[in-house]
């Protein structure tokens, strides 16, 4: 992969790329890059040494090396930056649009187009299906899939997967993902989600599975409007016991139990067309506390 070079100087005048609210960024400060007239973010790491180090830019690296493969709306590095000749992060290309995360949380718009930005996730994880079964490229995950690494082009209506420094492919070894975490509903499945090492530093293994449960994941917390993954399992139970009082497709909520139990995780893009307006609302958190006080 090629190489960009800037002067310390030069990097301390560039203008900070400044994520919403919503958005969480733990590996590195993001900043604008013009690079002879194109737009780029540039993501300055916080460990610039190491094995987490090392193994951000081998992944980088595979990214690169395996790009024919990949999806079109993947967002992939494409320059390694050095400061001062040391190197110190990558840069990406500048997309625009806006947070998946933001799109699903405003109420101007209307629950079809929301839905259909879902949709587009669930398809992707296919497409990348197809892509492992197909081509020489037989491991690619997401792996830290959640709504904030997709962004919103409202204008064309495209969804491009940023973040992808956190995937995994080939021989990389596993970064941490938002939902992956010890304490959240798939603890209550051990036996389908495996660490790769001991003790609490150990990251789940990306894998379809892993994917498939932050993607349910994902439509659970639309649903709820707020973060469902740390549920205990009885208040999750109870909760889909509710939705499907409310009349949600009961494929959906077929999919969404597989979660918690030794059963394969599925995809249930197809199944998100049964989805009305009066289900979205009467599933969010305050209608459901609601109905529960009765």
């Amino acid at each position: 992969m090629n190489v960009i070079s800037i002067s310390k100087k030069h990097f301390q005048k560039l203008e900070p790329f400044v994520l919403s609210r919503e958005i969480c960024n733990t590996e590195g400060k993001l900043y604008f890059l013009n690079y002879h007239g194109e737009e780029k973010i540039l993501k300055k790491l916080f460990l610039s040494e190491g094995p987490i180090f090392a193994n951000k830019l081998y992944t980088i690296e595979l990214l690169d090396n395996y790009r024919e493969y990949l999806p079109e709306n993947f967002c992939l590095p494409d320059y390694l930056l050095a400061i001062n000749g040391s190197i110190s992060g990558f840069t990406t290309p500048y997309k625009k649009g806006t947070s998946l995360t933001t799109v699903l949380k405003d109420q101007n718009i209307d629950f079809k187009e929301q839905v259909y930005y879902l949709k587009r996730v669930g398809e992707l994880l296919t497409q990348l299906s197809t892509i492992r079964k197909y081509t020489q490229l037989r491991d690619i995950f997401i792996n830290d899939l959640h709504d904030s690494n997709f962004i919103v082009d409202l204008s064309n209506k495209s969804v491009t997967v940023i973040d992808l420094d956190s995937c995994k492919i080939g021989s990389n070894d596993t970064f941490p993902s938002k939902f992956l975490v010890e304490d959240s509903l798939l603890k209550n499945a051990p036996q389908k989600y495996l660490r790769n090492c001991n003790g609490r530093d150990g990251h789940i293994i990306a894998n379809e599975q892993s994917d498939l449960y932050c993607y349910n994941i994902m439509l659970l917390n639309y649903l709820f409007g707020e973060n469902i993954n740390g549920m205990n399992i009885v208040d999750f139970y109870d909760y889909l016991n509710y939705l499907e009082y409310i009349g949600i497709d009961l494929r959906l909520l077929h999919s969404f139990e597989s979660l918690v139990i030794n059963r394969k995780n599925e995809n249930p893009e197809s199944y998100l067309e049964t989805l009305t307006r009066e289900n979205i609302f009467r599933a969010k958190k305050n209608v459901y506390k609601k109905v529960k006080k009765r």
